[in-house]
């Protein structure tokens, strides 16, 4: 297994590594990093538990980015991938600084209280990880094919990074309850307090903005400097060309010496489909309801926990020179179903899931998020991997396929959660007053 490493590691430059890896970094950081510090921002939004749904359609919104992008390479005569890439990083790296001192902004749109510059702010950093999908990740075409596994670990490290200084963060441990009781007053009020974390939200936003920082940095090196470009498909000499070409030849028959049947083709595409509408969209949508009865630790850990497990999954693409068989994943997809059906079992039973206020109950529902987040991310990087020798669309519409996956798991979900009675949350403080 040593030499099998060494050997793999000695026909590649780790500069080229570590700016790829940093690049990747920067896709969806900043949904990633606002994603985990949720167990702290539900408390102070006036949105709650509903947060992270909004948070979900904003995603989908940003949509409009690889839209707008795809008709731009579509029509325009003159189309350089390496300007817009450096303005969507600009822009995101400005939006996560802004973030960390007015976050707690809030207005009134129809009558009702939201987090509006969390949310703003936070769309503009969503708009690079959509975007990421059709345009971040075809653009790695350019260089060496071990190169994309380095992207890809760490597009899964934006969730990693963000969930390890989390973990160190803390969250104070389980919300309490204050007795506001007045003297003469027989009427029993209960609040919520909720302890203090290791450091602040604000500290968090600035460590994201300034990994953002880097990852654009990063992308500079990626295009200037000659170790990177030395290692680029095309000699270093030559313009890139464009990665997502609209007018490229269908990709499961080309003449390229790649070809794939139709029908496995759209049964790939399905399949990461389903990954993007449970892991981009209905799973983080329903997650407090299946944690938080457990407690704001237990939310926490699933959080951080299950953000790791999905670059531990990506990493076994740099021990095993190719991606399991067509079958073993979708084996693990009918199994990432199964576990998204027992999270969905879990939601509906809020605020009184089973094995609530015990230790195993906190066991299962943390064990099962690292499952389900581990699972996703490894088909995801499976499925991406067979689709890199193809020299026509194959990345570009595996993008396509989960962005639209997501999209449908956010409307559906959003639906089902504005349902009246539907999914509940839970409140320590009812529980102790025999509510439940």
């Amino acid at each position: 297994m040593c030499n099998m490493i060494t050997r793999r590691l000695s026909n590649r430059k780790l500069l080229v590594d570590v700016l790829a890896i940093m690049f990747g970094i920067a896709t969806w950081i900043g949904i990633n990093g606002i994603y985990v510090q949720l167990p702290l921002l539900i408390n102070a939004a006036p949105e709650k538990w509903n947060l992270p749904v909004h948070m979900v359609m904003l995603v989908q919104i940003a949509n409009l980015g690889p839209i707008l992008y795809t008709i731009y390479a579509k029509y325009s005569s003159w189309t350089r991938d390496t300007y817009i890439i450096y303005g969507l990083l600009g822009c995101a790296t400005l939006a996560i600084y802004s973030m960390a001192i007015s976050y707690k902004y809030t207005s009134y749109i129809f009558g009702a209280e939201h987090s509006t510059a969390l949310l703003a702010l936070m769309f503009l950093t969503a708009v690079v990880g959509c975007t990421s999908s059709v345009l971040f990740t075809p653009y790695m075409r350019n260089y060496r094919e071990i190169y994309l596994v380095s992207y890809l670990v760490g597009e899964g490290l934006s969730g990693f990074i963000p969930s390890a200084v989390t973990l160190i963060q803390g969250v104070g441990g389980n919300p309490g309850c204050d007795n506001l009781t007045k003297p003469g007053d027989t009427t029993i009020t209960l609040v919520p307090f909720h302890p203090e974390p290791r450091f602040s939200t604000e500290t968090f936003f600035l460590f994201l903005g300034t990994l953002l920082l880097m990852g654009f940095i990063s992308f500079i090196g990626l295009n200037k400097l000659p170790v990177a470009r030395g290692e680029r498909v095309k000699p270093p000499g030559c313009m890139e060309t464009l990665p997502t070409d609209i007018n490229a030849p269908q990709s499961y028959k080309t003449n390229a010496g790649w070809a794939m049947t139709r029908q496995m083709y759209l049964y790939l595409l399905t399949m990461i489909g389903i990954i993007g509408f449970l892991g981009h969209s209905a799973l983080p949508s329903i997650q407090p309801y299946s944690c938080m009865p457990y407690g704001n630790v237990a939310y926490h850990l699933t959080l951080t926990l299950g953000a790791i497990a999905t670059p531990l999954a990506m990493c076994l693409g740099f021990i095993q020179k190719t991606p399991k068989s067509v079958n073993f994943l979708s084996l693990l997809t009918g199994f990432i179903i199964l576990l998204s059906g027992v999270v969905l079992y879990l939601s509906l039973q809020s605020p009184t899931p089973p094995f609530q206020g015990t230790w195993y109950g906190i066991l299962f529902v943390v064990c099962l998020w690292i499952l389900l987040n581990g699972l996703i991310g490894f088909v995801k990087m499976g499925i991406t991997t067979i689709f890199r020798p193809d020299p026509g669309r194959g990345l570009y519409y595996a993008g396509v396929a989960t962005q639209v996956g997501s999209l449908a798991g956010a409307i559906i979900t959003f639906i089902l959660l504005k349902q009246p009675g539907l999914f509940n949350e839970y409140s320590v403080c009812d529980a102790l007053m025999g509510k439940y």
